[in-house]
């Protein structure tokens, strides 16, 4: 699979990442260090747990890397889980955005691995 063909998988931006990240070597480079993250693991396991400040920082980092790589449907499903649990406990039902988040992120693992 070409690097093209990854982010059209898993619905991202590949001409931002390739703006910001300059060549392909790069991105793959950039995108196998964010699939080895541990920000969705640890953002579930702070949810289960209650943890509502770790799971907005791994929420937010999961956001953040994902924008910065342009990884841009993760990015935005990410962003719903952060900002619902920015400043706390969430006011809302965060189990759709969470489905989402889910959903988002095996596509995008996915395509990552046939990198």
């Amino acid at each position: 699979m070409t690097v093209k063909e990854c982010y059209a998988h898993m619905n991202g931006d590949y001409e931002d990442a390739a703006g910001r990240l300059l060549n392909d070597e790069r991105i793959i480079k950039y995108l196998h260090k964010f699939a080895a993250g541990e920000d969705y693991p640890a953002l579930l396991s702070a949810l289960e747990e209650k943890r509502y400040e770790d799971a907005f920082r791994h929420a937010h980092n999961l956001k953040g890397m994902s924008l910065n790589l342009g990884i841009t449907a993760l990015a935005r499903s990410g962003s719903e889980v952060c900002e619902a649990l920015r400043g706390g406990a969430p006011a809302v039902d965060i189990g759709p955005m969470l489905a989402v988040l889910k959903e988002d992120y095996e596509k995008t693992m996915a395509a990552i691995s046939q990198l």
